[in-house]
């Protein structure tokens, strides 16, 4: 399992940020799946493969939710973040696996199974399929017997402002975070009260591909102190910490300020300025410093 797996695993396994994750993409928000009614679930199984041999398979994340309306459910993540034409066949399997366990530990009430796929691509939606029937060939002779299959996928960087804002955990900044790197855009986000800062931090530090600095990980701590941390002020220290080294958390929001600041200075006759700034780094950054995507920088 790649680290950004992992990353994503361990904060998607707490309990107050899987009950938020459900409530906002099953639920439309509302707080049906309380976090004190979830229980861990056994994420690995088992199926004889082909050969004869015992073969195991792993959900990333997977919990109970004994709640009023649902008496016993179970809901499997899938955390990915590169697209896989076998996602239909692997959550039939998964699926599949705990069907069968219901059936083997003679369960008098069985229930049902639920699993979402979250994609936490930024370049693109999810193009793969998303049934069955668009992964695999099937005889017109045999479609009347064929039962299709199909997957629960999330674009978690294409979620709606709506949706984004009716997170109340953590995970509202890792919305916000993939939000601003598809974009390139980082808007006026209020600050947040964390729960797991070290998880928060060390799944940004896998998603951006760099070390987080000792002077991000003190901006984040400080800020929690004063009342929260802003995905806005992430960005800003990103870019600061990153202007000699090109920390890649900053990069998009660097690059679309940095287009913003060209098309105001052409707009406004400064091609001088445009010439200097594209080999004058300093300068460059004294521009971008002045410059806050709304108003000119000063002449």
């Amino acid at each position: 399992m790649g680290s950004i797996d992992i990353t994503e695993k361990t904060l998607l396994s707490y309990n107050d940020v899987f009950a938020d994750v459900i409530n906002v993409l099953l639920c439309n928000g509302e707080r049906i799946v309380n976090e004190n009614d979830l229980t861990d679930a056994q994420t690995f199984s088992q199926y004889k493969a082909s050969d004869g041999g015992i073969k195991e398979q792993d959900r990333d994340v997977s919990k109970f939710w004994n709640g009023q309306e649902v008496h016993l459910s179970m809901f499997g993540f899938e955390n990915q973040t590169v697209q896989d034409d076998a996602m239909p066949l692997r959550v039939i399997g998964y699926d599949g696996a705990a069907y069968r366990e219901q059936v083997h530990n003679k369960k008098s009430e069985w229930y049902p199974v639920i699993t979402l796929v979250l994609y936490f691509g930024t370049e693109k939606k999810w193009l793969k399929g998303k049934q069955l029937s668009e992964q695999i060939a099937v005889s017109p002779v045999l479609k009347p017997f064929f039962h299709d299959y199909g997957i629960n996928v999330f674009d978690m960087a294409w979620l709606s402002d709506e949706q984004i804002n009716a997170f109340e955990s953590d995970f509202r900044l890792v919305a916000q975070y993939l939000k601003a790197l598809r974009t390139g855009k980082v808007e006026n986000w209020s600050p947040q009260k964390l729960t797991h800062i070290h998880e928060i931090l060390n799944l940004f530090q896998v998603i951006s591909d760099e070390e987080i600095s000792a002077e991000m990980e003190n901006f984040v701590y400080e800020t929690q102190k004063k009342g929260g941390t802003a995905m806005t002020g992430i960005f800003k220290q990103a870019r600061i910490d990153g202007r000699n080294e090109g920390i890649s958390i900053g990069r998009s929001e660097g690059i679309s300020s940095m287009t913003s600041l060209m098309s105001s200075l052409y707009a406004q006759g400064r091609d001088a300025d445009v010439k200097r700034a594209m080999t004058d780094s300093a300068y460059l950054q004294e521009l971008l410093a002045a410059y806050d995507g709304t108003q000119s920088p000063s002449q």
